[in-house]
């Protein structure tokens, strides 16, 4: 189990990296007045598709947990008499 939480814990990082890496790469082709408009139409689809997954990947992490947390929270624990 802790393995696990180790591999996402790297894997956030990685992620985190990897969007930080991409965005500044985007806005450095953007901004670039000597690149052409094709190349930088190709670096914001790529960029944007690298993203796209990146958040798909942080949002079926985050639904699991919350329903790994509903789950945890729905059993009685006390009952009154």
């Amino acid at each position: 189990m802790k393995e696990n939480g180790e591999k996402l814990i790297g894997q956030k990082e990685k992620d985190d990296a990897m969007m930080n890496f991409v965005s500044k790469q985007a806005q450095e082709a953007i901004l670039d007045p000597n690149l052409p408009e094709s190349y930088k139409d190709e670096v914001l689809d790529a960029a944007v598709g690298t993203l796209m997954k990146i958040a798909e990947r942080k949002n079926a992490y985050h639904a699991s947990q919350k329903e790994s947390h509903q789950i945890n929270q729905s059993g009685t624990i006390y009952k009154a008499r």
